[in-house]
Parts: C-alpha cells; sequence; structure tokens
C-alpha cells in the first residue's frame, strides 16, 4: 500500500537558532508505503513542491524501480496527473553531485542539485542496505495537462536505495 498526498496546507511557525518563521504560505506533503517488499528491492524516488515560474502550486512525486510508474504523478493547483516512470542520472560515488530526474517520455527534465544528505550503509550479511536521501533544488519543465511547467529552486528530496531484508 502506498500512499501520496501533496500541496497540503501548513500552519504554524519555524523557530531555528532563536529564529522564527511563519508557515501561513508554506506547502506540505507525504509519502507513505507500508507492505512486505520483494527481498532484494531497489528504487530512485523524487519528491518536490512548491510554485512554478507563473505562480501555479505544483508538486511531483517519481519513481524507477520499485512500484514505478503507478506510483509517479504531478499535483498543480490541486489537480493530479499521472506521469510516465522516473528516471534518473547520479553518481553514485558522488551524490551530491548534480542529478538529472525526468520521465521515460521526456515529460518531466530537471536537475537536482542538493544541498545536504541523509545515508546510512550497512551490511549485516542476510541483510544489507545503501541508502542516500539528499535533500536540495529543482530547475527544469514539467509538462502536465497539455503545458509546460517552468521550475526554478523548488525544494524536494531524491532517494536512491538498494536493500536485501
Amino acid at each position: 500500500m502506498t500512499e501520496k498526498r501533496a500541496l497540503l496546507a501548513v500552519e504554524g511557525e519555524l523557530s531555528v537558532a532563536g529564529k522564527s518563521r511563519p508557515l501561513r504560505y508554506a506547502l506540505g506533503g507525504y509519502d507513505y508505503t507500508h507492505g512486505l517488499l520483494a527481498r532484494h528491492t531497489m528504487w530512485r524516488w523524487a519528491f518536490a513542491l512548491g510554485r512554478a515560474k507563473t505562480g501555479e502550486r505544483v508538486a511531483f512525486n517519481l519513481v524507477q524501480g520499485f512500484v514505478g510508474e503507478p506510483e509517479c504523478a504531478a499535483w498543480v493547483d490541486g489537480e493530479v496527473f499521472p506521469l510516465r516512470e522516473g528516471r534518473f542520472e547520479l553518481d553514485r560515488d558522488e551524490p551530491l553531485a548534480e542529478w538529472r530526474v525526468s520521465t521515460a517520455d521526456g515529460g518531466a527534465a530537471l536537475r537536482f542539485k542538493p544541498g545536504g544528505m541523509h545515508s546510512e550503509e550497512k551490511n549485516l550479511g542476510l541483510v544489507a542496505s545503501r541508502f542516500v536521501q539528499p535533500v536540495g533544488t529543482y530547475a527544469g519543465t514539467l509538462r502536465v495537462g497539455g503545458r509546460e511547467l517552468v521550475l526554478d529552486g523548488v525544494l524536494g528530496v531524491t532517494e536512491d536505495q538498494d536493500v536485501l531484508w
């Protein structure tokens, strides 16, 4: 089972190092998956939300591997559009270098610039995991609903996961 939500309203404020910021214009989203996965499971994932250069609220979820295309979608001002399966180009030895994220049909053509990363690598013999999850910004184009949206500085995350359970 997997559930995605995007372009959710956010309330409250964020405090960091003694400085507060209101969240009244912020957008929220989540990606929840639960189930029994194959013993060896691999995927790459991209999720972002923000505004197109023309002001539309935009979010997308792209996956390559695991469930793949059925999980791929874009949200534009609350309307949902299917996307083709994601395609990811990255240097696995340098995950903080720029990534290229696209779709199988070229409907998304994005560059991802990481700003920081959570990662973990474990090898316990019967169980092993290689996981990197950079957070950063997206720029490029997204074609949905007969129009092309230009993104620049849209916040998001990518993931490269290879796990043996």
